[in-house]
């Protein structure tokens, strides 16, 4: 069967110059064409709840290394970032009880995720980057 790619790594979109933080989001990214390919190939329910259990766990670690390095740095938007990411993962924990309810919340799913992470890292992750690039966050 042919592979889908709901969302495409670009430089230009998604880059914010720390290669780190940009393999977690290509990360991302894998994780977010797995639920879509899901949707693809009709086997939506039990692949898709396993990806936002994947989703979740990396979305976790992903978070945590930006807000360590915060703490570290001392970054001043802190605490509206963190919101943000605490935000997110409320959301997916909604979307997780929702599908165990037996709704259809996959276009949902996927779209929240799509405008999700284009806005994330193009304004809100773009914000710290130089920060951690002074730091010598690589």
């Amino acid at each position: 069967m042919d592979s889908y790619i709901f969302l495409r790594w670009s430089d230009a979109d998604y880059s914010i110059g720390l290669k780190t933080i940009d393999e977690q989001h290509k990360q991302l990214i894998a994780l977010i064409n797995k639920i879509y390919q899901a949707l693809i190939d009709r086997n939506v329910h039990e692949v898709t709840a396993n990806v936002l259990d994947e989703l979740e766990m990396y979305a976790g670690y992903h978070f945590g290394f930006e807000e360590k390095i915060f703490r570290q740095i001392g970054y001043e938007l802190t605490d509206e970032h963190v919101a943000k990411h605490r935000a997110f993962t409320t959301q997916i924990k909604n979307f997780k009880d929702r599908m165990a309810a037996g709704e259809d919340v996959i276009f949902n799913i996927t779209n929240y995720l799509r405008d999700w992470l284009r806005n994330h890292v193009q304004k809100e992750d773009k914000l710290y980057a130089n920060d951690f690039m002074k730091a010598g966050v690589d």
